[in-house]
């Protein structure tokens, strides 16, 4: 029962949105046929086929069956759409203030010489002999 729901489903989605429902013309297509074969015993399907679709739309005795044919008009006004909205989330905003943290930096009263450190990395190089 889980499975049937959501085929018929698409096959309602489908048939109202597509071209598909031309398909259940299928039946007329075939009565058609069997009503020319009647007239031309010698008529093939390929044949019935390329006379009624592929060559320009004569009118004759029976043009409005020939209409009724599947893909032989364009019903462009069938058109089913569905959609599901959900309503927007509802959200609260709150502002946390970041904790604040103290350092103490301890001072010395010390006084430093910058060029008395940088003694110590520049040296001239040594050769080892």
């Amino acid at each position: 029962m889980k499975r049937i729901i959501p085929i018929l489903l698409l096959c309602l989605y489908t048939f109202g949105a597509t071209e598909a429902y031309q398909l259940l013309k299928l039946p007329i297509l075939v009565q058609h046929f069997f009503q020319h074969k009647q007239e031309d015993k010698h008529l093939s399907f390929w044949a019935f086929l390329n006379m009624h679709y592929a060559e320009k739309t004569v009118i004759d005795a029976d043009y409005q069956q020939d209409m009724q044919l599947p893909f032989k008009t364009n019903d462009a006004d069938i058109c089913m759409s569905a959609s599901i909205s959900f309503p927007a989330p509802f959200f609260i905003f709150e502002t946390i203030s970041a904790p604040t943290v103290q350092q103490i930096f301890p001072t010395t009263n010390e006084q430093m010489y910058v060029y008395l450190n940088q003694a110590d990395i520049f040296q001239p190089p040594k050769f080892f002999s």
